[in-house]
C-alpha cells in the first residue's frame, strides 16, 4: 500500500490543474509568478498569519530564520533529536551547535522540561545538569534559538515552550513541515505564536507540491521583511542591489 497516491490526488484535480499549468505556461513567468503571490495570500488566509513568504523548499524555510537572526558560531540551538536530518542541519550549516533535547515518549514532542534544562546546562557549562556535546563544554555558547517540531500532524507544546524561551531570550521556530493544516487549542499552526514557523511543500507533506517548496509564517514586519530579502541573494530595491548575505531561494511558479 502506498503512503501517498499523487496519481490519484491528480485524477481528482487535473482539470483544474492542467489550466493554471497552461496559464504559468502562457504568461512564462516561471519563478515567483503572480500564481506565487496568490499562493502567500491564500495560505495566510488559511492560517491567519501575518505574512507568509512562499520558498525553494522546507529546508530553505527553516534556515532562512535562522539567518535573519544572525544565528552562527557561539550560538546553541536547540531542536529534538526525532526528527528529520534538516532541523539539525540548518543551524549546523551556519555554524551553530545543535543541542539535543528529547522528546516525548508518547507525542515525540520536544520535552518543555528538559528545554529548560539544556538551557541551564549551557549556560552553566554543567552537563552534569544535561548530556552536552563537547563544543558546549568547551566554550561559553549563547542559548539562542529553539526549533521545536510538530510531528505526525501535532503540533508541539507550545503554551510551555514559549514562556521558556522568553524567559531566556531564545527565538522560537515552528518546524511545521509535518502539520500545516492542524490546529491546537483553536489555533492553526504556523500561528501558535512563536517567533515564525517553516513548513514544507514536499509531495509527501500535507500540503505537497509537484517539486520542492516551502514558506516562512510570521507576525513580525521587520523579519517578513528580511526573509523576502533573504530568499532572493539578500535584495534591496532590485535584484542586482544586494545588501545583505542571502540564498536563491525563490520558488518556481
Amino acid at each position: 500500500m502506498q503512503f501517498i497516491d499523487l496519481a490519484a490526488q491528480q485524477a481528482r484535480i487535473r482539470g483544474s490543474l492542467d489550466a493554471r499549468i497552461k496559464a504559468v505556461l502562457d504568461h512564462g513567468h516561471y519563478i515567483m509568478g503572480p500564481e506565487v503571490a496568490e499562493l502567500e495570500a491564500r495560505l495566510c488566509a488559511f492560517t491567519g498569519a501575518r505574512h507568509c513568504i512562499a520558498c525553494a523548499s522546507g529546508t530553505d524555510a527553516l534556515l532562512m530564520p535562522l539567518l535573519a537572526w544572525g544565528i552562527g558560531a557561539g550560538d546553541a540551538v536547540f531542536v529534538p533529536p526525532f526528527t528529520f536530518f534538516a532541523t539539525v542541519e540548518e543551524p549546523a550549516l551556519l555554524g551553530a551547535t545543535p543541542i539535543f533535547v528529547d522528546v516525548d515518549p508518547v507525542t515525540f514532542n520536544m520535552r518543555p522540561d528538559l528545554l529548560e534544562a539544556a538551557i541551564e546546562a549551557v549556560r552553566a557549562r554543567d552537563d552534569s545538569r544535561f548530556p552536552l556535546p563537547g563544543a558546549a563544554r568547551e566554550r561559553q555558547l549563547r542559548p539562542a534559538a529553539v526549533i521545536p517540531v510538530d510531528l505526525f500532524g501535532q503540533a508541539a507544546d507550545y503554551e510551555a515552550l514559549l514562556p521558556i524561551a522568553r524567559r531566556y531570550g531564545l527565538s522560537v521556530l515552528e518546524d511545521a513541515a509535518q502539520s500545516f493544516g492542524g490546529s491546537r487549542h483553536g489555533k492553526k499552526t504556523c500561528a501558535l505564536g512563536c517567533h515564525a514557523a517553516a513548513t514544507s511543500f514536499f509531495p509527501a507533506k500535507p500540503l505537497g507540491c509537484y517539486g520542492d517548496g516551502g514558506a516562512v509564517f510570521t507576525d513580525d514586519d521587520g523579519l517578513a521583511a528580511l526573509l523576502r530579502s533573504i530568499r532572493v541573494h539578500g535584495k534591496g530595491g532590485d535584484k542586482y542591489d544586494n545588501v545583505r548575505l542571502g540564498i536563491n531561494g525563490r520558488l518556481d511558479t
